[in-house]
């Protein structure tokens, strides 16, 4: 898993918190704007998709599931304040269990992934802090 962090006001939820994943768990602009600015660089996902935690996209490489998720780190009401927030994306393969009983290693996959989120990201001027591998 790779994980990538920033601050930013860009992406702050138009809708109001009771349409949110959760109070304070925002993403689903932060998706939105990374799937149609990945599939720009040739890179398809599908729509967002919502859980507890925020939103993510899926891509399908080698017929392996990559998820993107994209979520904030933030209290409830605070994607309304105009600050500036936390932003969390990572980037996690779905192995199916033959894929990992035969040890199959999708590293390669997730950094190229990781790489265009950030540099989707850097477009917009955000600068990124690669928080782990």
């Amino acid at each position: 898993m790779w994980q990538i962090e920033f601050s930013s006001t860009e992406f702050l939820p138009y809708l109001p918190e009771e349409c949110q994943a959760n109070p304070g768990v925002y993403g689903f602009e932060l998706a939105q704007w990374l799937s149609a600015k990945l599939a720009g660089q040739g890179i398809v996902t599908s729509y967002p998709l919502g859980e507890d935690w925020g939103w993510f996209i899926e891509h399908i490489q080698d017929e392996v599931e990559f998820m993107i998720g994209c979520s904030s780190v933030a209290s409830e009401g605070e994607g309304y304040t105009g600050k500036a927030i936390t932003w969390r994306v990572f980037v996690k393969p779905q192995l199916s269990l033959k894929h990992r009983l035969q040890g199959k290693s999708f590293d390669g996959v997730v950094q190229r992934l990781a790489r265009a989120v950030a540099d989707a990201l850097e477009s917009k001027s955000i600068s990124v802090q690669h928080a782990g591998a």
